[in-house]
């Protein structure tokens, strides 16, 4: 049998002896691993990789059939977009719709002012219309007055005015009183018999009489003088004047009332539309002239006296 050499490679029939080798120190070395067969699996163990792999292949299904839901898709991201598009445009049409409506309720408001200022413009120009018709109505009816007062008086008046709607009938004391009285003069009783006559055409007429004078006090009515072998003898027994105007108020005051008797007991007027007014000095006309102060006015009107 050849014995091969490991070292030359060289084989000889029959092999030289070798001298043993020389021992050498053991070395601790692990032991080598020894392979083991394979073990066998186990029932459970196929059961384990049969549902690892089922679970795969189901994950996968599932990815396959979700990746269009889960992968961003063009068609989405547009319709997304179109969508926030569309929101937009509808409260960009929502906001125009408000600021209509608040345009819409602001006309409205400023119809219905106008409206309003239009309705009371009217009403004024009617009411102006009125008034001019009224005041051009009362200016022809004291213009048909004063002609009939005019007429009625004689030439004695001191003036006959309009005043507003107003007719002033004014005559000096002179011509209607005795001095510092009441006692109507005949000149005084023939001027108010006219007046009355020709205010019994005017039924719708106020007429009140005011007495007015200036400022100086009346003078009281002297006593008829007795004889002389008299004199010592009244002058003792004669009992003080009795003094019936004190002040300008009482003469004025009888003196609008005595007219105003007359113009009903005489001249016929209902006493419903006369009125008499006491002034004394307090109502002049002039400051220079006091003569024209002392006077009888007469005035006729379509409404009750004023306040003056």
């Amino acid at each position: 049998m050849a014995i091969s050499d490991s070292q030359s490679g060289i084989s000889a029939y029959p092999a030289p002896a070798t001298p043993p080798a020389p021992a050498r120190r053991a070395e601790s070395r692990p032991p080598p691993q020894q392979l083991r067969p394979p073990a066998r699996r186990t029932t459970s163990d196929r059961r384990l990789i049969l549902m690892v792999a089922a679970a795969g292949i189901a994950g996968g299904t599932g990815a396959w059939f979700l990746q269009p839901a889960i992968a961003p898709d063009a068609r989405i991201a547009a319709a997304v977009r179109r969508a926030t598009d569309a929101e937009q445009a509808a409260k960009a049409q929502r906001d125009r719709a408000d600021a209509l409506e608040r345009s819409f309720d602001a006309a409205a408001k400023a119809k219905h002012d106008a409206e309003t200022k239009l309705t009371v413009a009217e009403a004024a120009e009617a009411e102006l219309a009125r008034k001019t018709a009224d005041e051009t109505t009362q200016r022809a009816l004291a213009e048909t007055i004063q002609s009939k007062l005019l007429a009625a008086s004689d030439k004695l008046a001191d003036s006959i005015t309009i005043e507003g709607a107003e007719v002033h009938f004014r005559i000096s004391d002179r011509v209607m009183f005795k001095p510092s009285d009441d006692a109507l003069t005949d000149r005084g009783k023939a001027v108010l018999t006219r007046l009355a006559a020709a205010l019994r055409e005017l039924r719708d007429q106020r007429v009140w009489v005011e007495g007015h004078t200036d400022e100086q006090p009346p003078v009281p009515p002297r006593a008829a003088s007795p004889p002389a072998r008299k004199l010592a003898r009244s002058a003792a027994l004669a009992p003080a004047p009795v003094v019936r105007f004190p002040t300008n108020w009482e003469l004025s005051a009888a003196r609008a009332v005595v007219v105003v008797h007359y113009l009903q007991d005489v001249g016929k007027l209902e006493p419903t539309r006369l009125a008499a007014l006491a002034f004394g000095p307090f109502a002049p006309i002039s400051k220079k002239d006091k003569a024209l102060n002392r006077r009888l006015e007469i005035v006729v009107a379509a409404r009750p006296p004023p306040d003056r």
